[in-house]
């Protein structure tokens, strides 16, 4: 038995609003992650220096950092992110790859690399919630997740979306 499928053609021009847009809901969910991870670690070592934090001063000082980075470290992952997920996009791009899985790795590796140059750049040590080597890798998780957000976003979205639209006029 063999199955009628029917393959769409889908232009591989996405709209740059979309690759905007997709950029911008990773970084958010990016910056998001990280800042509430780097949190964690901070009062985690404040706790085990015998700090006594109860639940409510946590939840204030995880919204106070999520607030009070934004503008140096959410503008240094921003900028990291879409430098990361251009080359990505690129080299996948040149690659021939149906389905970019470069940009989860772009976006771990964008972490890495700019908490690695923050300090000559902005004469600021690592972010305090990454010093040691299991916040380091929340924050190449929080990219990696950033990455696998916009290649769904940018890639898998807008080709259902101009999909559907063609299969539902043949029904």
């Amino acid at each position: 038995m063999s199955t009628n499928e029917m393959v769409y053609e889908v232009s591989s021009d996405i709209s740059p609003f979309t690759k905007v847009g997709a950029l911008l809901i990773a970084w958010l969910a990016t910056y998001t992650i990280a800042s509430l991870s780097q949190s964690q670690f901070v009062l985690l070592e404040l706790s085990a220096l015998g700090v006594n934090i109860n639940g409510n001063l946590w939840l204030k000082h995880m919204v106070l950092d999520w607030w009070g980075l934004l503008p140096k470290y959410g503008s240094a992952i921003l900028a990291s992110l879409a430098i990361a997920l251009l080359i990505s996009g690129r080299l996948g791009h040149a690659l021939k790859l149906r389905s970019n899985w470069l940009h989860p790795l772009a976006g771990a590796v964008a972490m890495l690399a700019m908490l690695a140059v923050m300090h000559p750049i902005m004469d600021v040590t690592l972010i305090a919630g990454t010093r040691s080597l299991p916040a380091q890798i929340w924050q190449a998780l929080a990219g990696g997740i950033g990455g696998l957000l916009y290649k769904f976003l940018r890639q898998d979205v807008a080709r259902w979306i101009v999909q559907r639209p063609r299969q539902n006029a043949l029904l």
